[in-house]
């Protein structure tokens, strides 16, 4: 849904207006005055009224944005996510929330108004709510109601994004790039540096670490998320698949004739014409009064009695896909065929030769080889084709019908899967061991699933709502046998802890010898003195780019983040992921690349961007600045 509003903001400043809006639209719904205390922040702009009462953020409308996240984290780090990560994630969510509700503020003090047309128009282009590239109301409101949204409160959702982006927009409309700004943009851009760099990996060192049982012991008691069992439950489930139904439906032909009658022009097989073509190209730029020539020419020696036309089109037609073939297209449809060239060949006879005809490719010169008349087909023809279409009508039905069924029957029996897996002739399906991290069974790492399996309402014994999987496919299901993360005993995890401990060992003893290493070097040992002590391989001296692939990620940004010497190298150093980096950079310039208009250009709105976006951030800070907000800090206890 931003990609549709950043299509109808205009310039540069839509991808500004986007990028900051933060929270994706469909998780907000904010109110105020819910008259309660379960909220995650209270918000009251300076511009607003003195007599006004500040403006809640519910907590579960931010708890749910925040159970989505950890869930995702939960998924690509395989376990639990480690607690100093989730409050961070959670002060981050929190300020998000109040960053959007003061600027939405703002906009209403300011008098922004979104137009009706504007709404109905961003929905209809999201493209979860379209059916066969086109909107589809009864789609929209399935998505929604699956999200457990109303179209109302989404459509309240959209019209804030919308006003939002108009004052994002608003604030960023007067930024620019002087000449200089651009200048010395391009200057960094394209700045090289003479760099001799290397790496002292820890897995060479993790032979000398040699962890004893304290160490083990203490790893153990300090790290106790990093050794727990995953959360599990056993998964039960109600499935429905339209690809499984209609399988027993009977075939009437009656209804199938009657059909065949209704759609007999469906059945007709269209007029279809052999022929032959000799292309002249006439492509961007070309001498069209000289292709037009030479078409001329080829029709003349084409229609030359005794003349061969599939000799001349092997030699002449520039139509690589057919000129070895003798021109020959083969039986087409008329459908093949665009205006003129359309209309030549089936306005020919047999054995007629016609030409020049332009075409968008160039000048055809057309032999017509033969024709082969339509011809209707007979309903014994057409009874498979009806047959299959008559099975997935009916099969369709039943879907819709039993997945009525299962909402209804497993909403009226809550506590259980058993009815409602009756009331639509399914089985209630197990998978053992499902993890909130991986999920497992059919569904894998299915986010949605995952979510239902344990949300509160389905760890609490009941019935998820239906799911749906894809359109033709829904499951409904319920969780038993909750187990939460528990700690695993030392001795099943010990080579897991010596293992890290080692790793651990290697990467602080890495990270000591280069720094006792970049000591040296700045003390005045020569670079190839330090490293052969080191006994580790050395880079360059060679030229780097801020792209270049040769060298580490967190070594290039420290190259390049470095100043620039004057008489003497400038040694440092930097841990990294994959060991400790030390470089000595010997010179800097700024390399000779040529700048495209288009290079330029991109650059221009690049520049902009940033000063747009630091222009908006700044706004929203001062709004924050002056604004009185209240953050619960038991919001997520």
């Amino acid at each position: 849904m931003l990609q549709k509003i950043h299509d109808k903001i205009t310039g540069w400043v839509a991808g500004i207006v986007i990028g900051l809006i933060g929270i994706t639209f469909i998780f907000w719904g904010v109110e105020t005055g819910f008259g309660q205390e379960s909220y995650a922040a209270k918000v009251k702009g300076h511009e607003q009224p003195f007599w006004s009462l500040s403006t809640k953020i519910p907590l579960q409308e931010v708890n749910r944005v925040y159970q989505n996240q950890l869930t995702m984290y939960q998924q690509q780090l395989r376990g639990e996510v480690p607690q100093e990560l989730r409050t961070r994630l959670q002060n981050d969510l929190v300020d998000s929330f109040v960053r959007r509700l003061l600027i939405e503020q703002h906009a209403n003090q300011l008098g922004y108004r979104v137009r009706d047309e504007d709404i109905r128009r961003a929905i209809e282009q999201e493209e979860m709510f379209q059916l066969d590239g086109k909107y589809n109301d009864e789609v929209a409101k399935r998505v929604l109601a699956n999200q457990g949204f109303t179209t109302a409160s989404f459509r309240e959702d959209v019209r804030r994004q919308l006003q939002i982006a108009q004052v994002q927009a608003a604030i960023s409309a007067s930024s620019f790039a002087t000449p200089a700004e651009i200048e010395r943009a391009h200057a960094l851009q394209n700045q090289e540096r003479e760099v001799s760099w290397a790496v002292i990996d820890p897995a060479t060192l993790e032979a000398a670490i040699t962890p004893d049982e304290k160490a083990i012991a203490d790893y153990y008691a300090k790290n106790p998320q990093r050794f727990m069992t995953p959360e599990t439950v056993t998964l039960k489930y109600v499935e429905l698949e339209v690809a499984n139904m209609g399988g027993d439906v009977a075939v009437n032909d009656d209804v199938l004739r009657a059909e065949y009658e209704q759609q007999k022009e469906r059945f007709v097989e269209p007029e279809r014409r052999h022929a032959r073509h000799i292309l002249v190209n006439v492509g961007q730029g070309a001498d069209e009064a000289a292709a037009r020539k030479k078409a001329d020419d080829l029709l003349a020696k084409a229609k030359a009695p005794g003349a061969d036309f599939a000799a001349l089109a092997r030699q002449h037609s520039e139509d690589a896909g057919s000129a070895q073939q003798g021109g020959d297209l083969g039986w087409l449809e008329k459908s093949f065929f665009t205006g003129p060239l359309s209309d030549a060949v089936f306005s020919m006879q047999p054995n007629e030769i016609r030409g020049p005809v332009r075409s968008e490719f160039g000048y055809h010169i057309v032999r017509l080889e033969g024709i082969e008349s339509g011809k209707q087909k007979t309903f014994e023809q057409a009874r498979e084709e009806l047959a299959t279409e008559y099975r997935t009508a009916q099969a369709e039905k039943q879907f819709t019908e039993r997945q009525e069924t299962l909402a209804v029957s497993a909403f009226e029996n809550i506590d259980n899967l058993d009815a409602a897996a009756k009331d639509v002739g399914a089985t209630v399906q197990t998978v053992p061991g499902f993890q909130r991290n991986v999920g497992g069974g059919p569904f894998a790492s299915n986010p949605e699933i995952i979510a239902a399996a344990f949300s509160e309402r389905v760890l609490g014994g009941e019935n998820s709502e239906p799911i749906e999987l894809e359109p033709g496919h829904v499951v409904v299901l319920r969780s038993e046998d909750h187990k939460k993360p528990a700690q695993r005993p030392l001795a099943e995890v010990r080579d897991e802890i010596v293992r890290a401990v080692k790793r651990e060992g290697a990467e602080a003893l890495a990270k000591s010898r280069g720094e006792a290493a970049l000591a040296k070097l700045k003390a005045g040992t020569p670079w190839k003195a330090v490293v052969d002590e080191l006994k580790i391989a050395t880079q360059g001296p060679k030229f780097v780019t801020r792209t270049d692939p040769d060298l580490p990620d967190g070594l290039r940004q420290a190259v390049f983040s470095s100043p620039k010497p004057a008489q003497s190298p400038v040694y440092d150093g930097v841990a990294m992921p994959s060991g400790y980096g030390l470089f000595a950079l010997s010179s800097v310039r700024v390399g000779a690349t040529a700048q495209a208009p288009e290079q330029r250009q991109m650059l221009v709105r690049q520049i902009e961007g940033g000063i747009a976006q630091g222009e908006v951030t700044g706004y929203i800070e001062e709004l924050r600045r002056q604004a009185d907000i209240d953050i619960n800090p038991r919001a997520f206890e």
